[in-house]
C-alpha cells in the first residue's frame, strides 16, 4: 500500500470501445494504475497512475563529488601549463636579450637589363646617334605606299689589295688604303617590295666626302653596291662588298642615305 508522501504521475490513454481490457492490462503491466474512465460513443478515456521513482540522492551526490574533484585537476593542469609557458617566455626573452643583436639582412636587388637592350641592335631615328661597325640598324619609315621597314648590318672594314683589274671613277691613281664594307640589306617590310635606292659613302679623319675619298671595283668588291637593290621582295635579303680608296682608315666612317632626301641617313662608327 503506497504511503502518503508518495507523488504520483499520471498518463491518459484512449482506447476504442470493446478493447478497453487489452489496453488496461498492457499498461498494468508496465506499471500504471487505473484510476478513472470515460466511455464516449466510439472511444474510452482511460486514466492511469504510477509512483514516480525516488531520486538516488546518494548517487547524484556521489557523481557531483567526483565532478568537483575533476575540475580541481582540470584547473589546476592548466595553471601549471600556463606557468610553464610563462617562465618558457620569460627564459627566451632573457637569452634573446643577452645575445648581441646582428644586423638585419640587406637585400641586394640587382637591377635586371633591359629586355630590349640588344647590344647587336641598333634603332635608327632621323637624326638619331650613329651605329657600331657589327650591328644591325633597324629602318623603319613612311612612305606613300605603306611603311618600308629594313635590317641593315654593316661590318668592321676589311683590307684588300687591289688586282690589276680594279677600277675607279676616271681612272684616278689607286691611294695606300683600299677596303670593302660587308653589307647586308634585308627587306622586313609588312607587305611592300622595296622601292627605294640607297647612296653609300665612306669618309675618314683627314679626307671628306669630295676630299679624294673614291669608290673602287675589283671582282665581287663593288663601286656601285646597291645599284639593283631596287625591288627586293617582302623577307629577302642581299649582301655586298662596298670598295673604297682613301688615304688612311683613321676615323673611318660609313653613311647610308634611304632615298635620299624621302629617307633619313643611317651612320656607322667605330
Amino acid at each position: 500500500m503506497p504511503s502518503e508522501d508518495t507523488t504520483y504521475e499520471t498518463t491518459e490513454l484512449k482506447a476504442i470501445r470493446g478493447t478497453e481490457s487489452k489496453a488496461i492490462a498492457r499498461k498494468q503491466q508496465e506499471g500504471w494504475e487505473l484510476v478513472n474512465q470515460q466511455k464516449g460513443r466510439l472511444h474510452t478515456t482511460m486514466i492511469f497512475r504510477r509512483p514516480k521513482p525516488k531520486t538516488p540522492w546518494k548517487l547524484w551526490a556521489a557523481l557531483g563529488a567526483v565532478g568537483v574533484v575533476l575540475a580541481s585537476i582540470i584547473t589546476a593542469g592548466a595553471l601549471l601549463e600556463e606557468d610553464s609557458a610563462t617562465s618558457g617566455a620569460e627564459d627566451l626573452a632573457a637569452s634573446t636579450a643577452e645575445q648581441p643583436s646582428s644586423p638585419a639582412p640587406t637585400l641586394e636587388c640587382e637591377a635586371e637589363p633591359s629586355p630590349s637592350a640588344d647590344p647587336m641592335i641598333c634603332e635608327t631615328s632621323p637624326g638619331g646617334e650613329p651605329c657600331r661597325f657589327g650591328q644591325t640598324a633597324i629602318y623603319s619609315d613612311e612612305v606613300r605606299a605603306g611603311e618600308v621597314r629594313l635590317e641593315i648590318s654593316v661590318g668592321e672594314p676589311v683590307k684588300f689589295t687591289p688586282s690589276d683589274e680594279a677600277w675607279v671613277l676616271y681612272d684616278r691613281p689607286l691611294q695606300p688604303v683600299s677596303v670593302y664594307l660587308p653589307v647586308t640589306v634585308k627587306n622586313t617590310s609588312p607587305a611592300l617590295a622595296l622601292q627605294s635606292w640607297i647612296h653609300s659613302q665612306a669618309t675618314n679623319a683627314q679626307q671628306g666626302e669630295y676630299d679624294g675619298i673614291q669608290s673602287v671595283s675589283d671582282g665581287d668588291i663593288e663601286s656601285v653596291a646597291f645599284g639593283e637593290i631596287d625591288g627586293l621582295p617582302v623577307g629577302e635579303s642581299v649582301s655586298v662588298k662596298d670598295g673604297w680608296n682613301m688615304a688612311t682608315l683613321e676615323g673611318i666612317e660609313y653613311r647610308l642615305s634611304i632615298d635620299g632626301l624621302a629617307g633619313y641617313d643611317i651612320k656607322f662608327t667605330r
